[in-house]
């Protein structure tokens, strides 16, 4: 019956890949002990694989290739633990871009102890805007404040644009936010640089 969906189990691409590379990268190395040592191969299987090469580590640990059977095998137990642990940053909103002229926000970006690369406050305009956390300290001094701004409503009443309109712009060009409790204000500034000043009425 075709245009019907086949029910099954959802599989973890990545973790299929490396259970592949896994089995493949074991089998080579058996074939390499094989050849050597004219015994028999075993079954291809990742628990038979791991338990014949166990047997033999001490024809492979002289062998020439040694170290590339280390490197490689080290390379793949560092490769799956990846995708069997997966690391979570954590993201914690800091504020404007602090460099001349940029419209970006900072994120502070915490990553886990291991992580290939480090925690930093980043922008998201410019990958070149980058703090490493010894220079969080000076970098939080230089944050600039936020100006008094608008609310949505007032935008809403005085530019005659629904409200809904108004926080698509806010999050399309970036409009700097002050939060008051649960009211949040836009920097004045943007909301004029994109809306207009010659546009503002009275409301």
């Amino acid at each position: 019956m075709t245009g019907t969906a086949r029910p099954g189990i959802p599989l973890n691409g990545p973790a299929v890949e490396a259970r592949a590379d896994i089995r493949g990268t074991l089998a080579s190395w058996a074939d390499l002990i094989v050849e050597g040592r004219t015994v028999r191969l075993p079954l291809r299987t990742v628990p038979a694989l791991a338990a014949f090469l166990r047997r033999h580590l001490g024809w492979l640990a002289v062998h020439p290739a040694a170290e590339d059977a280390a490197t490689e095998i080290d390379a793949l137990v560092q490769r799956s633990l990846r995708i069997a642990r997966p690391r979570h940053d954590r993201r914690i909103p800091v504020g404007p871009c602090i460099a001349t002229g940029c419209r970006g926000r900072l994120t502070a970006v915490a990553r886990d102890p291991g992580s290939a690369l480090p925690s930093a406050v980043e922008c998201d305009a410019d990958a070149t805007h980058t703090w490493p956390p010894e220079r969080w300290r000076a970098l939080y001094r230089n944050l600039p404040a936020v100006p008094s701004g608008l609310s949505a409503r007032q935008i809403s009443s005085a530019w005659r644009i629904p409200a809904g309109t108004v926080h698509w712009l806010a999050d399309e060009h970036r409009w700097r936010r002050l939060r008051d409790g649960r009211q949040v204000f836009y920097a004045q500034e943007d909301v004029l640089d994109t809306l207009g000043r010659d546009r503002l009425e009275e409301s």
